[in-house]
């Protein structure tokens, strides 16, 4: 059975209302031995106050939302909710993560929360701003043209930096997995773009599966030219390096290959593989700004992304221009 602020009050000696007072951050009006009694039983009682119950007293939490597409999990997104959680917490505010399945209605066990602000990373809808200015929370999202916009300049870096290393032709190699999608297509678009405007020509797009034992397949995609691959992230860049291999092709000789998300995986792998770095730091700082109501995101997001995004160069393009 469910112990409740009764059952703890019982043992401790003191009314429910001075337990919930107590437990709700509240100790300060009451006896520093009455306050160590109330805090030991509910820990020995297992007992939490219901964050439902509090937020409904007070009108506001203090948890902040974090909305979380279905998307791949990589290192730089965990570093940045990270960032915002700890930032977060410094101002006694807790984050809560939850996963989104894209436009669908924030659901009622959120709200019951009445959080404080709400930061999705992607773009909500606006049925969803809605739900949101109606309870009053403070909301962060970026816009569905700015993650183009930045995707697409991480296309471009990449096929920049593959130019630049002399490989004579593009080929973007983006995951098959729906979830991915809007993210890759900007990437690809980006890179597209890039070799346009170098007089580059590029190759069809090679679709990865990342299934296990899939190296052969993918060797089959490859172009049997000379070619950099622009991959997705680091994963795709890895499953294109090992399809090389497979084929009998040299990297990074015939096959130049960069991914991003600089993860740990692609420092070690031989060759390792050139990637692009994100640093989140400023991003992590402006969204806990914003949601601590200290001003909306700067209005030049993208020229501050563009300028803590780098390529970490890897063994996968070091060839002899």
């Amino acid at each position: 059975m469910m112990t409740s602020s009764a059952d703890v009050a019982a043992r401790a000696g003191v009314s429910r209302s001075t337990v919930s007072q107590i437990l709700n951050g509240h100790g300060h009006r009451f006896k520093p031995d009455m306050v160590d009694r109330v805090q030991a039983v509910a820990q020995e009682l297992g007992y939490r106050p219901s964050l439902a119950g509090r937020a409904l007293v007070r009108g506001k939490s203090d948890i902040v939302i974090t909305l979380l597409p279905n998307i791949s999990f990589g290192p730089r997104l965990r570093e940045l909710i990270d960032r915002v959680t700890d930032e977060l917490a410094e101002t006694g505010t807790t984050n809560l993560i939850r996963f989104s399945a894209g436009g669908e209605l924030i659901d009622d066990a959120v709200l019951a929360l009445r959080p404080v602000g709400l930061w999705s990373v992607a773009p909500l809808s606006p049925a969803q701003h809605e739900q949101l200015d109606r309870l009053g929370a403070r909301v962060v999202d970026q816009p569905r043209e700015l993650q183009i916009a930045i995707d697409e300049s991480i296309g471009a870096l990449q096929a920049r930096h593959l130019i630049e290393r002399g490989y004579p032709a593009i080929v973007v190699a983006m995951p098959e997995d729906q979830r991915e999608q809007p993210f890759a297509l900007a990437r690809q678009q980006g890179a597209l773009a890039e070799a346009a405007a170098a007089g580059i020509p590029t190759l069809p797009t090679v679709r990865l599966g990342l299934a296990r034992d899939s190296s052969g397949e993918l060797a089959r995609l490859l172009p049997p030219r000379d070619v950099g691959v622009v991959a997705y992230n680091d994963d795709a860049a890895l499953a294109v390096a090992a399809a090389a291999r497979h084929a009998g092709r040299a990297v990074p000789d015939e096959i130049g290959v960069i991914g991003v998300d600089n993860t740990v995986v692609a420092g070690v792998s031989e060759p390792s593989i050139t990637t692009v770095d994100i640093d989140v730091r400023f991003s992590a700082h402006e969204i806990v700004r914003a949601l601590n109501g200290d001003g909306p995101l700067p209005t030049n997001a993208l020229e501050t992304v563009r300028s803590s995004v780098s390529v970490i160069p890897g063994g996968s393009t070091a060839r002899d221009r």
